[in-house]
C-alpha cells in the first residue's frame, strides 16, 4: 500500500517560531566511527519543532500531557478537506467546512508547507475562526492535522485573546498535529489511515512527531 510521509525533516538550524519559548534545533556530531568506531549525534529540540503534537498542557494548566494521549486517537481513518484554494490571511469560516468529511480524525489541506523557505510562514497563514472550531468539535471530531503552524493567528501571540481555537480544542479532547508537509501528494480520490506517533516524552506539553498517510 502507498505511505505519504508528511513529516518534516529535522535539520540543524530549522526555521521555528521565534520566541523565548522555542528552541533553536541543533544537531552536533558527538562520536565519529573513525575515532570511536561508532555514529552518535546530540539532538537538540523544543517540543514544539518541526512536525509536532500538541498536548492539553501547552495552554490548559493542569492539562494532560503528551504521553498520556489516546493512541488510538492518533491511528486511523482521516478524512482530507481540501482548502489549498484559501490565499494568505484567509479565515476559514463553518460553511467552507464539508460537513460530510468531519469524521473523528480530519486533515486540513491548505499547501502552506509550501511557504516553509519564506518569511511569510508565520506570517499570513490560514486560520480557523472559532465558530469553525465549534463545529469541528460538535461533529465529533478528536484529531485534527494541518499543514499549517497554527489553527490561530501569530498576531494573538501573548495577547489576552491569545490563542483561543488551540483552547478550545483541548477543552474538548481535541489533538492537535501542525506543521504537516508534502501534503500536495495527497490524492483527493483516494482513501487513507493516518498514523501520528509523537515521542512519548514524560509530561511534555508537545513532541516532534512522525506522520504518515497509508492508503487504503
Amino acid at each position: 500500500m502507498g505511505i505519504i510521509d508528511l513529516t518534516m525533516d529535522i535539520v540543524s538550524g530549522m526555521k521555528t517560531c521565534k520566541t523565548a519559548w522555542h528552541s533553536d534545533v541543533k544537531i552536533e556530531v558527538m562520536g565519529s566511527i573513525q575515532e570511536v568506531g561508532r555514529s552518535t549525534r546530540r539532538i537538540v529540540l523544543g517540543s514544539h519543532s518541526g512536525t509536532h503534537m500538541d498536548a492539553p498542557s501547552h495552554f490548559i494548566e493542569g492539562g494532560i500531557g503528551i504521553d498520556r494521549l489516546d493512541l488510538e486517537t492518533m491511528c486511523g481513518d482521516v478524512n482530507i478537506l481540501d482548502l489549498s484554494y484559501c490565499s494568505p490571511k484567509t479565515v476559514v469560516t463553518p460553511d467552507m467546512l464539508d460537513e460530510r468529511l468531519l469524521s473523528e480524525r480530519i486533515l486540513l489541506k491548505y499547501g502552506w508547507y509550501t511557504m516553509w523557505e519564506t518569511e511569510e510562514y508565520y506570517k499570513d497563514f490560514p486560520i480557523l475562526t472559532m465558530e469553525a472550531a465549534r463545529k469541528i468539535v460538535h461533529a465529533g471530531v478528536k484529531f485534527i492535522a494541518m499543514d499549517t503552524p497554527s489553527p490561530d493567528s501569530a498576531r494573538a501571540i501573548q495577547e489576552k485573546d491569545d490563542s483561543p481555537v488551540h483552547k478550545y480544542f483541548f477543552k474538548n479532547n481535541v489533538i492537535i498535529v501542525e506543521y504537516l508537509t508534502n501534503t500536495d501528494a495527497i490524492d483527493r480520490d483516494k482513501q487513507y489511515e493516518i498514523f501520528a506517533l509523537p515521542l512519548k516524552a514524560a509530561d511534555s506539553d508537545g513532541a516532534p512527531c512522525r506522520v504518515i498517510l497509508r492508503e487504503k
